[in-house]
């Protein structure tokens, strides 16, 4: 399944409806939540829906299938606590929604349709709030399964999904990447890719709009339109980040079938070091996700590797150096000599170790499969003995 994000551009009737519907699912939603509280089960609550039309007609201005979705949602809620908890993580309950903290509802198989009239206009037609255009910037490929309507800072967006498969190909390159902030990421074959550093673009700008927002009186409409220009703000160097990490984890992964990349704490990294900020701002674990979900489509082999030792440890001879300083960018080796920047040194060491991990994996996988052969076989030839 593939997504796509559209702005639509609703009139005022639509707006109203678009609020209403949203309003309306939060409404729902707590409600369902309310009912969860009195130990009923997940078909009880489908048809709990019914009880609650009866008691709020208003409900009625909802397609239908959109209202059952928030109890898929409730409960896709509750099994992503559950999966937390498993993983040992401190959880508490779900929690009531409020107005500012509810921003999507969904169409689900029915209720919508989508017509593209020229160049990048169309129309989203959606059940009982009617034909709204569209943005379609990018050709909408296969059956669309559902919609996701979403507002975010008085703006809305659908998220098409469709049932298209796109198979992407990689390369046939090899490759070991080193993460940092000088430079984003700096990779085995000599390539460095400057950091962008996104925050610092916007830094002043957010400065001022973040001293006007608290002079403004708490609860002034003033206030509420200082408060969205300091949250667009913020979107802004998100989405730059964003693109920025699409296009560099897509290029590596169409020109590579393998890449080894350092798998870091990053949440330790930032607690301990000066340099927390620019660590959030380059988000190397987007980075690591975006490869991993791309590789997968593409048959590229991503593995991750423990990064301890690889700025000290030569690649050329395999001597460990004392400990480097941090302002030190290059790598001199105390046995051999050989000199070459820092972080190149630990991408050729990420590279070599990557391999061994994977060629490790492979043969463990390798010997697993056999084990589960020979026993097969063996449980066979005593049946047939048994008979």
């Amino acid at each position: 399944m593939i997504s796509y994000k559209f702005r639509l551009y609703p009139k005022k009737e639509q707006l109203d409806k678009l609020d209403l519907s949203l309003e309306i699912c939060r409404q729902t939603y707590n409600n369902l939540l309310a009912g969860l509280d009195e130990r009923f089960t997940k078909n009880e609550l489908q048809n709990y829906l019914l009880d609650l039309k009866v008691v709020n007609p208003e409900m009625d201005k909802v397609h239908s299938k959109v209202l059952q979705m928030e109890n898929q949602r409730l409960f896709a809620n509750l099994s992503g606590l559950s999966a937390r908890k498993k993983q040992g993580n401190q959880v508490g309950r779900l929690r009531f929604k409020g107005k500012n903290w509810f921003k999507t509802f969904t169409y689900n198989q029915s209720g919508f349709e989508l017509t593209h009239l020229k160049a990048k206009k169309g129309i989203l037609w959606l059940s009982k709030i009617g034909d709204i255009p569209i943005k379609i910037h990018r050709v909408v490929e296969g059956k669309i399964k559902q919609v996701r309507i979403k507002k975010s800072l008085g703006r809305w967006y659908a998220s098409i999904f469709t049932d298209v498969i796109i198979k992407k190909e990689c390369g046939n390159g090899e490759i070991g990447i080193d993460v940092g902030i000088e430079n984003y990421i700096y990779d085995s074959n000599g390539n460095a890719y400057e950091n962008p550093k996104h925050f610092n673009k916007y830094h002043q700008k957010l400065k001022i709009s973040q001293q006007s927002l608290a002079r403004k009186v708490k609860g002034s409409n003033s206030r509420r339109k200082a408060k969205l220009r300091v949250a667009k703000i913020h979107e802004k160097i998100a989405n730059s980040r964003n693109d920025f990490i699409h296009k560099i984890s897509s290029k590596l992964i169409t020109e590579n079938k393998f890449i080894a990349l350092e798998k870091l704490n990053i949440q330790k990294l930032m607690i301990i070091s000066y340099n927390a900020k620019n660590i959030a701002d380059a988000s190397w674990g987007k980075l690591s996700l975006y490869l991993h979900y791309k590789a997968e489509n593409a048959g590229c082999v991503v593995q991750d590797v423990d990064p301890a030792y690889t700025t000290r440890d030569c690649n050329f001879c395999g001597h460990r150096n004392r400990k480097l300083s941090l302002w030190q960018r290059q790598f001199c080796c105390e046995e051999c000599g050989k000199e070459l920047p820092r972080d190149y040194n630990s991408a050729l060491n990420i590279l070599v170790r990557g391999k061994e991990l994977a060629s490790m994996e492979k043969a463990s996988n390798t010997e697993q499969l056999v084990r589960q052969e020979v026993s097969m076989k063996s449980e066979a030839i005593i049946k047939d003995k048994s008979l």
